[in-house]
């Protein structure tokens, strides 16, 4: 590095101009800077490099063997740079993104489209519950949010992204696998497989209070490791355990089945949140589902 001292990437672009244009007058109209600037730029380039790197003739500036070796150089630093600087460009910048837990790849795409529409950004998701990503997102730590609503969403700008009904998820052999539909009164009895309450008390509440007004007050068993091998496990041989989930977000799993239930079943609603008065939040302005509050 000690031989680059003082050796500015200007005076290696100068030089490669002059040696291409063969006289300095025409690389200093190329180079739009005056004459005796580029020539004192020229001299104290050799200075820096320490060896003569023009012979000066009357019909302009021709490169001694040392310049020639340096133009190689240069030309393959600068094609080199111009390259990385290329790359650089085209590369998407990320924008993070906080997903609640359980969100179905049909949401994940419609969040991405309004997102990123021109495929220009990447989302770099993390997962944060519904409870905690208004604070982050007001506080620009997220870009954007996807959370369970109700949820309170003062100072955001939303866009629905996924609205279902929940049905019921139980294991293969359970008694009530075998009907195609279930009633509210079919769940007598039944224990809830269900998720901490804190991490989206809205949510959470709305739908335990929907039950109880269709005559279903369930015991609730928690389930609080978040990973479907566990969630399986607890359901699987138990006839007594149920659990609420959308068609969508149930998993692909041969010894679990989902049933519709009704009347009125409740809804997860799901909604793609940003800042109001950011960047970000002028992608949820348009589209189908949108609110803003």
């Amino acid at each position: 590095m000690d031989q680059l001292s003082g050796v500015e990437l200007r005076h290696l672009r100068y030089f490669a101009v002059v040696a291409e244009a063969g006289t300095v007058t025409e690389a200093a109209r190329r180079l739009r800077i005056a004459q005796p600037s580029l020539s004192q730029q020229i001299r104290t380039l050799e200075r820096r490099v320490g060896t003569q790197l023009f012979r000066r003739l009357p019909q302009g500036m021709e490169l001694t063997e040392a310049g020639r070796l340096l133009l190689d150089g240069v030309n393959r630093a600068l094609g080199e740079l111009s390259s990385s600087v290329s790359a650089a460009r085209a590369e998407a910048p990320a924008v993070t993104v906080g997903v609640c837990r359980g969100v179905p790849q049909s949401v994940l795409a419609a969040a991405e489209h309004a997102i990123t529409p021109d495929r220009r950004r990447r989302p770099a998701y993390q997962r944060v519950d519904s409870c905690l990503q208004r604070d982050l997102l007001l506080g620009a730590s997220l870009a954007f949010g996807i959370l369970r609503m109700p949820a309170d969403t003062s100072g955001l700008r939303l866009r629905t992204v996924g609205n279902e009904p929940l049905g019921i998820v139980l294991h293969g052999r359970h008694p009530l696998a075998d009907r195609s539909r279930l009633t509210w009164s079919d769940l007598c009895g039944q224990r809830l497989l269900w998720f901490p309450s804190e991490r989206a008390p809205g949510y959470a509440a709305a739908v335990l209070k929907r039950l109880r007004e269709h005559g279903w007050t369930p015991d609730t068993v928690p389930d609080d490791h978040g990973s479907h091998t566990l969630f399986r496990h607890r359901l699987i041989g138990d006839d007594a355990l149920v659990a609420l989930r959308t068609w969508s977000s149930s998993a692909d799993d041969p010894d679990l089945v989902w049933r519709p239930v009704g009347p009125e079943p409740p809804h997860e609603r799901l909604v793609l949140a940003a800042a109001a008065g950011t960047p970000w939040a002028r992608h949820l302005t348009a589209g189908p589902g949108r609110t803003a509050t």
